[in-house]
Parts: structure tokens; sequence; C-alpha cells
């Protein structure tokens, strides 16, 4: 090693170092202000409209994003062989969303699309948003569907649906066939109990579709896998009461699934650094991090399909160690 490439590599050591304290700081002064003034924090969240869907999404702006959320599963099921047309994987079914955040939209959508009932799963107060910042987005979805687009079609998809927060009150709308989730799991920190309490609100043959994240979510400074330099017990303690990425790798939310019955029928990528990126940085990261392959390391977001033992399908059950390209060409681009 020349005398200039160990120069250059004190520099980023440096500055990966001045940017681990910085991060550290904010997600601490976060974490202090959610945990010792949660309403505050909550309310300066829902002041800059703060939705998981990205910024200017509301009212018409937003009826691409909800459509294309919609129509995302209804690829993905076909791909995996558990619908066979359009509309067919809500159609009869009693269906959970996890983490649908502030509006109910998707299951407005699989309640025109035929599904019998739509709960969510959220900690998110949607009851409480405005009845006109709410139908300002479902009127417009409704049409862009091809359904009527009014106040009464609205409450008449909508009214027996509720938001529920613990898994208490959603065991009197259980069991569910379907379980559909975007952008949450990366988020919870106890994969293992929510996958508990999703086998028990659940049917024997039901059908699981989630869209898993495994990004920084900002937190990186030269390269995506930053947020891994971060010890767990750090990461942990810095991020008690606000929803950072549980930085969980793909392989975990298999195991984890298939410890509580769910069987993956399919797993696809939506994101990935090369296998020459990942190893460039894999010796910096912490444990555990840095014994994972870069294989593992490289995929940056899945889809993923489960089933219950009582499906049709569950003896196709794989054990991916590695993934296909989603069908990005006929997916939504969010």
């Amino acid at each position: 090693m020349t005398r200039a490439s160990r120069s250059g590599g004190t520099k980023v050591g440096a500055l990966k170092r001045t940017w681990m304290g910085g991060t550290a700081g904010y997600l601490l002064a976060r974490n202090l202000a959610f945990k010792h003034a949660p309403a505050a924090a909550n309310a300066l969240m829902r002041l800059t409209n703060i939705s998981g869907r990205g910024r200017g999404r509301d009212g018409s702006e937003a009826v691409p994003y909800f459509r294309g959320v919609a129509e995302d599963y209804e690829v993905i099921a076909r791909a995996a062989g558990v619908a066979e047309s359009r509309g067919s994987i809500f159609a009869g079914k009693r269906v959970l969303e996890v983490g649908p955040g502030n509006t109910q939209a998707i299951a407005m959508v699989a309640r025109a699309r035929g599904a019998l009932h739509a709960s969510g799963w959220d900690a998110f107060d949607v009851v409480s948003r405005d009845r006109a910042y709410l139908n300002a987005i479902y009127e417009p979805l409704l049409d862009a569907i091809g359904d009527e687009g009014s106040p009464a079609r609205v409450i008449e998809l909508l009214g027996e649906c509720r938001v529920h927060a613990t898994r208490a009150q959603l065991e009197k709308q259980a069991p569910f066939d379907l379980v559909i989730s975007r952008a949450v799991l990366e988020h919870v920190r106890d994969l293992e109990t929510l996958h508990r309490d999703l086998a028990a609100l659940t049917t024997d043959d039901a059908v699981v579709i989630h869209k898993v994240d495994l990004r920084s979510h900002g937190h990186q400074l030269t390269h995506d896998l930053d947020f891994l330099l971060f010890s767990d017990r750090a990461w942990n303690g810095l991020t008690t009461h606000i929803g950072e990425p549980n930085r969980a790798r793909f392989p975990r939310y298999f195991e984890i699934g298939e410890r509580h019955g769910f069987r993956t029928l399919y797993a696809a990528s939506t994101r990935v650094i090369s296998r020459s990126e990942a190893e460039r940085i894999r010796p910096r990261l912490a444990l555990p991090y840095r014994d994972m392959s870069p294989d593992v390391l490289s995929v940056l977001g899945f889809w993923v399909v489960q089933v219950k033992p009582g499906h049709p399908l569950a003896s196709r059950a794989i054990h991916p160690e590695s993934l296909q390209p989603a069908p990005h060409d006929a997916l939504a681009p969010f």
C-alpha cells in the first residue's frame, strides 16, 4: 500500500467517523423527543404531512401512487401463482393491510374489487383525518379504477372498515385470508412477535404479500450500506422510539416466517447493488453484517409471497438463498 493510498484511507475513515457521530446525535435527539414528548413529536409529523408515500401525493396527486400500489399486489400475486386474473387476489377475501399509513385507500380499492372486508393494522391515527382530505384522494381514485367516485360510494366501501392499533382489536375481525404490506416490515422492531400475531390472525390457507425496503432510509454517506457500520447495540439504543429500519437482511424474513408457519412461494429483488460494491464495504461493517455474504448484502429490497400450510400451493415452498429480479416493467415506479 502506498503512502497516498494510506492517506486517502485515513481521510475516508475520519469522514466516516464524523458522519457516524452526527448521525448518532440526530437519531438520539429524535428518539428522546418521541420518548418524552410523543404527542408533540407526532403532531409535528402530522403538521409536516409525513405520509410515507413521498411529498406532494395528496388529493388527486395521490391517485397514481395508490392505484399502482394496489395493482402491484395483483402483479406479484399472479407471478407467484396465487391469483389468475386482475382483481382476483382481493375477490371474496377478508384483507388485512399492515401499515396503511394515513389513509384507507388500499382497503377501499380491495373492497371495490370484491373483498368481503378490509382492516388495517397501524399505530397511525387515520380515523381523525379530515374527511375532506381523505375524500379528495378516495373519490378520484375510485374514478381511476373504473368505479363511482362519490361520497356515498366511499361510505359504502369503507363503512365497516377500521384501522386498529392492537392484535386484540383485530381479533374481532379475524381471521383474514390475505395480508398485504408495502415498505412496512423493515420498520418493525420485533419481527418474531409480528409473525406470531399474523399467524394467529389468519386462516390456515391464507396468502401473505410483503414488499420490504432494505435501504438505509437516508442514513448513508458514501455507500448504501453505511448504516450497517453501527453495532446493533448502538443502533437499537438510538432508535427505541422511532421507526428507523430494523436492518434485518432478506434471509431473516424468510427464516422467521418459516418458524411461524408461513411458506415462501415467491421472492424477488426490487433493488440491488453490485456484488463488488457489497464486498468493498463488508470488512468494515459491524457484526453480524460483516460475516454475511455479498449476495445477501447486495439486496436492498424484495417482494415475498408466503402461504399458510393449508394453502393448495404450500407444497411448492422454496428456500431462496438468492433472489431473481422482480418484474419491474409490470410494476409501478414507486
